[in-house]
């Protein structure tokens, strides 16, 4: 399956899981889209507006891995604000909590993987 982000048309969103400000989001795989047939639940390209965050959530039958691409920000785990750049990977496992915020003064990107 391949997809082409500039194919694909960015979703504006306010507040991500609760979050300050908002972003856009270019989903490979919708929430959803594939119940059923995958144990990808969400596949997407999003972009935080600077000062915008997702809020702390938590994964009870899922687990997420951000892969920062562009702009500086701050990942929580386990209750701790660590600095993150591109190149870094975050995991939040099964029953973990996390959230994000862009600490930059421009926008922060990261693909967002989703699954069970």
């Amino acid at each position: 399956m391949l997809h082409h982000p500039e194919k694909m048309d960015p979703v504006r969103r306010e507040g991500f899981q609760k979050g300050h400000g908002g972003g856009f989001a270019r989903y490979l795989i919708a929430p959803g889209a594939l119940e059923g047939t995958s144990r990808f639940q969400m596949v997407s390209h999003i972009t935080l507006d600077p000062g915008a965050s997702i809020g702390e959530h938590c994964h009870e039958g899922d687990e997420e891995v951000y892969c920062i691409l562009s702009g500086v920000g701050e990942y929580l785990e386990e209750g701790e604000w660590i600095a993150v750049k591109p190149g870094h990977i975050t995991v939040a496992l099964r029953g973990g909590t996390h959230a994000l915020r862009n600490t930059g003064a421009e926008p922060l990107e990261l693909l967002a993987v989703i699954a069970k």
